[in-house]
């Protein structure tokens, strides 16, 4: 067998591993339940109004002219991929220390498939709300296709990379799997889930522009509605942080998974 035979071989191999595996945490995540997928959309469904509520309370619509539906689906759905691809990374070996022992394997494998149901159904549930807003009457003007494709693959990536540096500093900081929820609660406000960065001064936003998600929510939410601008955003830094935290998390990733080994 030939040295590319070879390495078309193992990667048909991962790929059928990592699909088995994300397979298998679908079955997880909803049991034998066939309600699983509708209770993830009754969640965000949930969510978004409720904050769609409040807004209306106060009488605060969707900056730019987006309908509040759209605002909010992004926001939220941004920010479930990234924190719950974060957490679910930081969990992956603990919660499969039976699979890891099959040679086929590894800790990023599992990693990767929790990381793409995750994106997946995060997906399928935001393209639904959307499209429910818009048969309810609510106008969607797209702005910009493939720029919110290339994101839709770009903040799964960057949620899987920081997973995998916490995951491996927890290793030997094991107290951050306790402080990483809690920083999560705070950024959740200071992400934009729920808000555009325009409100703010702008000595407040430049601040806010450096919060990864933050940038992500707004790329979002400009690529899916002609009009909405804001001054600041730079797909590039989305890039160069996600392509850092995966070679930094796979990095440790690996020293981590040879210092196991060893032992």
């Amino acid at each position: 067998m030939t040295l590319d035979q070879e390495l078309r071989s193992g990667f048909i191999v991962q790929c059928r591993v990592i699909a088995a595996l994300m397979l298998r945490e679908v079955h997880t995540i909803n049991g034998n339940s066939k309600l699983g997928y509708l209770w993830v959309l009754v969640q965000s469904a949930f969510s978004i109004a409720v904050f769609w509520g409040l807004r209306e309370f106060m009488n605060a619509h969707a900056p730019h002219g987006m309908s509040m539906p759209l605002f909010l689906a992004l926001g939220f759905g941004v920010w479930a991929v990234f924190s719950g691809g974060v957490t679910k990374t930081m969990t992956a070996v603990a919660g499969n220390k039976a699979l890891l022992s099959f040679p086929q394997v590894t800790e990023f494998d599992v990693m990767l498939a929790r990381v793409l149901v995750l994106a997946a159904t995060q997906l399928i549930v935001t393209t639904i709300i959307i499209a429910a807003s818009i048969l309810v009457g609510y106008v969607f003007r797209p702005a910009d296709w493939l720029l919110a494709i290339a994101l839709t693959i770009l903040i799964p990536l960057c949620a899987l990379g920081m997973g995998m540096i916490i995951a491996a500093l927890a290793v030997f900081v094991p107290v951050l799997e306790k402080i990483v929820p809690m920083i999560f609660r705070i950024l959740f406000f200071v992400s934009g889930v729920f808000f555009s960065v325009d409100m703010f001064p702008q000595y407040i936003a430049e601040i806010l522009m450096w919060n990864p998600i933050l940038q992500a929510i707004e790329l979002m939410r400009t690529s899916l509605h002609q009009g909405y601008t804001v001054t600041g955003l730079s797909f590039g830094y989305l890039v160069i942080f996600t392509v850092c935290s995966l070679g930094l998390g796979g990095f440790l990733e690996r020293y981590v998974r040879s210092r196991r080994v060893d032992q």
